[in-house]
């Protein structure tokens, strides 16, 4: 069975998003807006106990206000709340007119690995905002994983966006995706075209070995990119367990 190819993504929390639409208010009790002002500043400071209870206040003052139960999604979710996180991104996606609800709820199901239920708040988030490059990285991802037929199509046009036409991570899903639809071959240019932009990244290097190991039979190039991957995740203690399978197959292949 071969070793699994390494993808790689950045995914950005969104809370900040919330700060234009919230009002500053004042008095003996606050109001739902002024709890999440508050809630807001406190996120911005990673005090994430005091942000989770002070848009909790939010969510009780005003229970069907959209950016209310964002909030307190994200809160949540930084206070390693998962499930109770995605109950409340649910609540707010009912406003289907919420760029920040539908993505956040999208985000979520992806973190959980909850693909197939990622995909229609995704899609809504991505009519709301055609040219939000993180919603399509997203759903790229997420079709990515289920293998679908538009997979390719949605990562080729993240490379018609500037900040990405150069990015080795673009470039590694597209090519792990020939994998997926059994052109191994069509990803060869595609996994080298990453690795030429970033040369010391040892997962792409991994993902050449991988390919021109399991797939294109070709073993001497395997070893090389097998050796890069080893002298480059060296000291990463995260990539550990990658390290001595490598190291194992090295000793069947050599």
């Amino acid at each position: 069975m071969p070793m699994k190819f390494m993808k790689s993504l950045y995914i950005i929390c969104f809370a900040a998003v919330c700060a234009a639409f919230l009002l500053a208010a004042c008095g003996p009790e606050p109001t739902a807006d002024e709890w999440m002002r508050r809630s807001l500043a406190s996120a911005k400071e990673a005090k994430w106990g005091r942000a989770l209870d002070q848009a909790e206040n939010a969510v009780e003052k005003a229970p069907g206000d959209t950016l209310a139960n964002v909030l307190y999604a994200i809160a949540l979710e930084n206070n390693n709340r998962t499930e109770e996180a995605i109950s409340a991104a649910v609540r707010s996606s009912s406003d289907s007119s919420s760029f920040i609800a539908q993505y956040t709820l999208g985000r979520l199901y992806c973190r959980q690995q909850k693909y197939d239920s990622s995909v229609k708040p995704l899609t809504r988030a991505l009519e709301l905002r055609p040219d939000d490059a993180n919603t399509l990285i997203l759903l790229a991802r997420a079709k990515l994983h289920l293998n679908t037929e538009d997979a390719l199509n949605l990562n080729k046009r993240l490379l018609s966006i500037p900040q990405f036409s150069q990015s080795p991570v673009i470039y590694n899903e597209l090519g792990v995706l020939q994998v997926l639809k059994g052109e191994p071959k069509k990803a060869t240019a595609l996994f080298l075209k990453a690795l030429s932009l970033d040369a010391d990244n040892p997962h792409l290097n991994l993902n050449n070995a991988i390919l021109h190991d399991y797939y294109l039979g070709d073993l001497m190039k395997a070893r090389q990119y097998y050796n890069s991957f080893l002298r480059l995740s060296a000291n990463r203690r995260e990539l550990l367990d990658e390290y001595k399978d490598v190291q194992t197959r090295l000793e069947i292949i050599r």
